[in-house]
């Protein structure tokens, strides 16, 4: 290192302590003030911002859960549940599941049932998932009604829990799981397989039912066909990474399905499970022979197809070092692991079809990707993800570092966006109304700088969707929403007056 970069580095690291100083200034002065006004709201929410900043989360999230317990005390259901879900972002699992029953119970008292169902589905899978399925089961019976949908939430939710159980259409049961070996099969049930589309191949819908809760609760991608011949289709539509595949068909059998794929350019490496009720040894040996990745006899437990199917996919799935599911792991809890174990490598966050990439050195965000976007805006998008699946993998990352903000700064950035996003878009009335640019807009100067995005906010409001679908739209931008807030606000932005929409006007008149 050279003389620079040593003066350099003792700077930073001076900086970096007089900041530190600074920090535990603030919050000890913030502390002894709130000790001297306990209820005192405002007190609270700068000593959250303070800890939050200072990598404090824990503590920052129980001030947000007693600012959301006053404000319920106080009947402010809507407030009250604007910090629990802030509190939320911020918690680490144990505390999340209490955070997500509260959500519940208030989202349930506030009539916003679909609201409720997003997070009492977040319970069950928590519950399931640390393998509480007597609780899982207590939690759905002792919910509230949720509405006119109530009976397809319940059925989700049963179904969820159901998986754990489930058995083949033959009736027999794997008791594998109640031997002292289950602790080596729980301790890794978080692992999971996001990049994996599995093609299943069975007459019997019962069979490939069963199958697929199986290897969705993996994370996996699920493609089913009723025989070979449509099972051809598929896998070159889909392109499989691994094939489970029924002996017994009509049409075209697991073997001629086999060795089509054997043929094929494409298939011919996809490793391919036989399933068959015929387990004799000569039967088994002669598909060993013809190249069969595996060969499960029929009938077997839900639980073992799982285990078979997890050592499989491990050989498959590109290496990581660890992987997950949102609803266990939040976004911001991802970062702050990575954050202390100053870890160099890609981050992949995944949800309903849609994936994110971050680039981090020493645990700091350098860069962030999504579709067409990129930098801090991608964090601002993934923080409110509360389903899909996440990996890691150590790697050496040479990319320059558009993201300036810290970890902390970032997520602390993201969660006040969020917050203040929920806010606009809760408060905004007339929803379901159409609306347009009104007359008295032409009048406005627009400066430069918002020449570019005024241009898209009218092509978006142009009274062929609701003022919710196109505030939706803009969710991921905070500062589009809060300037159509603004102009609606100025009667710039008018409901669309009834009759035709404006051009169609202009054509009928000439």
């Amino acid at each position: 290192m050279g003389l620079f970069d040593k003066v350099r580095s003792m700077r930073e690291q001076v900086v970096g302590m007089i900041e530190d100083m600074r920090q535990r200034h603030d919050i000890e002065e913030l502390e002894r003030k709130l000790v001297a006004a306990p209820e005192d709201i405002f007190l609270m929410q700068q000593l959250s911002d303070a800890y939050q900043n200072a990598g404090q989360g824990r503590r920052a999230v129980d001030l947000l859960c007693r600012i959301g317990e006053i404000y319920q005390t106080q009947g402010n259901s809507e407030t009250a549940l604007a910090y629990f879900r802030r509190a939320e972002r911020l918690a680490t699992s144990d505390e999340r599941l209490r955070l997500l029953r509260l959500m519940v119970d208030l989202m349930i008292r506030l009539r916003r049932y679909a609201d409720a169902f997003e997070r009492a589905y977040q319970v069950v899978e928590m519950l399931v998932a640390h393998d509480e399925l007597a609780a899982a089961r207590g939690y759905i019976e002792g919910l509230p009604k949720l509405g006119e949908h109530d009976p397809k939430y319940r059925k989700e939710l049963v179904d969820l829990v159901n998986i754990n159980r489930r058995e083949w259409a033959q009736g027999a049961r794997g008791t594998w799981l109640d031997e002292p070996g289950e602790r080596s099969f729980v301790s890794d049930r978080r692992e999971q397989f996001p990049d994996q589309t599995i093609l299943v191949v069975d007459d019997e819908p019962g069979t490939c039912e069963v199958l697929t809760l199986c290897l969705r609760r993996l994370g996996c991608a699920v493609v089913t066909a009723a025989d070979g011949e449509q099972a051809q289709d598929v896998a070159l539509q889909y392109r499989p990474s691994l094939i489970i595949c029924d002996l017994l068909m009509p049409r075209m059998d697991g073997r001629q399905f086999f060795d089509w794929t054997r043929r094929h350019p494409v298939l011919k490496d996809v490793p391919f499970v036989c399933l068959s009720s015929r387990g004799q040894q000569e039967e088994r040996l002669a598909a060993f022979e013809r190249g069969v990745e595996d060969y499960w006899v029929k009938p077997f437990s839900a639980a073992e197809l799982t285990f078979r199917v997890k050592n499989l996919l491990r050989r498959l799935q590109p290496n990581a070092d660890f992987r997950g599911k949102l609803h266990e792991v939040s976004f911001p809890e991802i970062l702050q692991i990575i954050e202390a174990g100053r870890k160099t490598g890609v981050l992949k966050v995944s949800s309903e079809g849609r994936e994110a990439t971050f680039y981090l050195r020493e645990g700091q965000i350098l860069d962030a990707e999504i579709d067409t976007c990129d930098g801090e805006r991608v964090a601002y998008i993934v923080i409110r993800w509360l389903r899909g699946d996440f990996s890691f993998r150590s790697t050496t990352v040479e990319r320059p570092a558009r993201i300036r903000l810290s970890t902390q700064q970032l997520l602390l950035e993201a969660v006040r966006r969020y917050d203040e996003t929920q806010s606009l878009l809760e408060s905004e009335p007339d929803l379901n109304r159409p609306y347009i640019f009104g007359e008295a807009f032409a009048l406005l100067k627009v400066p430069d700088e918002f020449a570019a995005e005024v241009s898209f906010l009218k092509s978006l409001f142009d009274g062929r969707r609701s003022f919710g679908e196109c505030l939706h739209a803009l969710e991921n931008d905070l500062e589009a929403l809060t300037l159509v807030v603004e102009l609606r606000r100025e009667g710039l932005l008018v409901p669309l007056p009834a009759g035709p929409l404006p051009e169609q006007r202009s054509s009928l008149d000439g």
